[in-house]
């Protein structure tokens, strides 16, 4: 069940996180009307906010689903929008040249450029949308690796508690290895990586 909230709730993530850091990323006024709001919403602890979500939704999948997608959207937003600004100037002055449309020049130039620092705020939303199911199960929940870690925790459970614990590793490095697979598999799109150090 943890595991089904993390990858819902990061799909959700991605699915109104990628859209918006394009229309900010591209749209000066949008910029400014919803970076602070961003901001703001980030910075309220997601532990404070989880219970309210609970009163509004109740203890079923809907609430689990809004609590990992409040954790998991802000660094794909953020990434997004950096690697969209991010286009090397000189490949838009050539799109330019060559009287490319703005679906090619997003598509074809900006896009592409972007592809890693997308990759980059997808591995810290998958964590974090872990994390954000395990808060969510703390708060109400019936089932869940949160909820059997509660549960074990205050019967005093500790061999429980630490397979859990151990669970929970498992299943981030799982969601993690998940996005890198997606990574070596796009890597033909992706610009070289510079090795100088």
């Amino acid at each position: 069940m943890t595991l089904v909230e993390t990858l819902l709730g990061f799909l959700l993530a991605l699915a109104i996180g990628l859209p918006l850091a394009i229309a900010i990323a591209n749209s000066r006024p949008l910029d400014l009307m919803f970076s602070p709001l961003l901001v703001g919403l980030q910075s309220v602890p997601k532990v404070a906010l989880a219970p309210i979500v609970l009163v509004w939704l109740g203890t079923g999948l809907a609430s689990k689903l809004v609590i990992v997608w409040l954790v998991a959207f802000f660094p794909i937003i953020i990434d997004t929008a950096e690697g969209l600004r991010s286009t090397p100037r000189e490949l838009i002055q050539l799109a330019q040249s060559l009287k490319a449309s703005r679906w090619q020049m997003f598509s074809k130039v900006q896009f592409p450029a972007a592809l890693p620092f997308i990759l980059t705020g997808a591995k810290v939303a998958i964590t974090l949308a872990l994390i954000g199911a395990v808060i969510a199960e703390f708060m109400g929940s019936s089932s869940g690796l949160g909820y059997l870690l509660l549960s074990a925790t205050s019967q005093l459970n500790t061999p429980l508690a630490f397979a859990a614990l151990f669970a929970l590793s498992f299943v981030g490095l799982g969601v993690y290895g998940g996005i890198e697979l997606v990574e070596v598999a796009i890597a033909r799109w992706l610009p070289p990586r510079s090795h100088a150090r």
